[in-house]
């Protein structure tokens, strides 16, 4: 009885020992906090503000510093704006190739949470200061991207937001509303028109990143087909050209390729036989050459010559 009270205890035991898998929270992504901040601020009564994708680029850079420098233990509030060799949002966003002009400020909220605070909570609880909330709310606000970088089970929160404070505001005196932050607002891909277009019609709390991955672009591909410029925002019933009619290929005019001469055959000659000369063939030739001058004048010699020597002959004797 006794072995059994110690094995059923060394039992009991083991089950503290073995260890427990925890469950973790999935974090937001960067379009979530996106869309979460661009509701908060319509909620508010201002507009929605379009992402860029510098600041998304250099907020991601700087969540993916924090969390690399810092790990499970996040930096106090000051240090947590610093990045790799000191930078601040300004000089981040230069960095990867935003364009600062003069009047706009890059400016930054960030936060270390557990993986499983919700994005409410972030917004409403974490971000609820007055400087954070200020910013998130901000009249002259023209721009937003965001990074989020998750390790162990701590996630780094980073929304860069372009002010221009060389603008008038868009609206009047800021009342901040209470209300749940709803979830993304999902893309429906439209079917091509009979000319090949695709025509995207904006639905509410819908952005240019999320209607680009939807359709497998980019967000630049659709400014340039809708004369967006980079600061331009889009709305609720706006119809996006997503990829222009077809250009029908003009059919070539068939030309008439004149043909080469064709070659007249040469019949093959057939050999002839030569004919063999008779006896009387030279006279025959003399004959009919007209060559009877010829033989006259040939005899007059020879007989000329033979009177000669006849003559030479008698004129020898009589001497």
């Amino acid at each position: 009885m006794k072995k059994i009270r110690i094995i059923l205890a060394l039992i009991a035991w083991s089950c503290f020992l073995i260890p427990h898998t925890a469950t973790k929270a999935n974090a937001s992504s960067a379009y979530d906090l996106i869309v979460a901040v661009n509701s908060f601020r319509y909620e508010n009564g201002l507009k929605e503000l379009p992402t860029n994708v510098y600041l998304m680029a250099a907020a991601q850079n700087q969540a993916t510093y924090l969390a690399s420098t810092y790990g499970a233990t996040p930096p106090g509030e000051s240090e947590g704006h610093l990045g790799e060799g000191g930078s601040d949002a300004t000089d981040r966003a230069v960095q990867v190739g935003y364009v600062v002009i003069t009047g706009v400020q890059i400016r930054e909220n960030w936060a270390g949470v557990d993986a499983s605070t919700a994005l409410d909570a972030l917004l409403k609880s974490t971000w609820g200061d007055a400087d954070n909330t200020g910013l998130m709310l901000n009249e002259y606000a023209t721009q937003i991207g965001a990074g989020v970088a998750l390790i162990d089970n701590m996630v780094y929160y980073v929304l860069n937001i372009a002010v221009d404070y060389s603008v008038s505001p868009t609206s009047s005196t800021v009342t901040v509303k209470t209300t749940e932050t709803p979830g993304v607002v999902p893309v429906a891909v439209s079917t091509p028109n009979a000319d090949g277009s695709i025509i995207h019609i904006v639905e509410k709390g819908q952005a240019l990143w999320s209607i680009a991955i939807t359709y497998g672009v980019t967000v630049d591909q659709i400014r340039i087909l809708n004369n967006l410029s980079a600061n331009a925002a889009i709305y609720e019933g706006d119809h996006l050209i997503i990829r222009p009619a077809y250009t029908a290929t003009p059919t070539p005019i068939p030309t008439n390729t004149p043909m080469p001469p064709t070659r007249t055959p040469i019949p093959p000659q057939t050999p002839q036989a030569l004919k063999t000369q008779s006896n009387g063939s030279l006279l025959d030739t003399v004959n009919g050459s007209g060559g009877r001058e010829i033989l006259g004048i040939a005899l007059m010699v020879i007989c000329g010559a033979c009177l000669a020597y006849l003559i030479y002959t008698m004129l020898r004797k009589k001497g």
